[in-house]
């Protein structure tokens, strides 16, 4: 039985997808991987929420909230049209990389 439950895990994880759901973020590995990020060093925290903005486009009801600089990345809130809290993420210096930390 154990060893069904891993082959069919493995399958999934190949496909880069898990059921239309994205594993991290909206990324998805493999030739149809999606945008998760700028792709490039993010020096200011000015830089890191035009980031966020890109990313979030598509989301009407999401705002970001305060941005604070960390040694290797920035940390963000994000927050709904209410101000409640939805999640924290980072952005990545070095990569541009965008992350939940929930």
């Amino acid at each position: 039985m154990a060893l069904l439950l891993l082959s069919a895990s493995h399958s999934h994880a190949m496909d880069g997808c898990w059921g239309g759901r994205y594993p991290h973020g909206n990324y998805c590995e493999g030739p149809g991987g999606g945008w998760y990020g700028e792709r490039k060093e993010v020096r200011t925290e000015a830089e890191a929420k035009r980031v966020l903005i890109n990313y979030f486009s598509s989301q009407e009801d999401i705002r970001i909230g305060k941005i604070k600089e960390r040694e290797c990345f920035f940390e963000a809130e994000i927050k709904n049209a209410k101000g409640n809290l939805l999640d924290r993420v980072i952005v990545d210096k070095r990569s541009g990389r965008i992350r939940s930390i929930y």
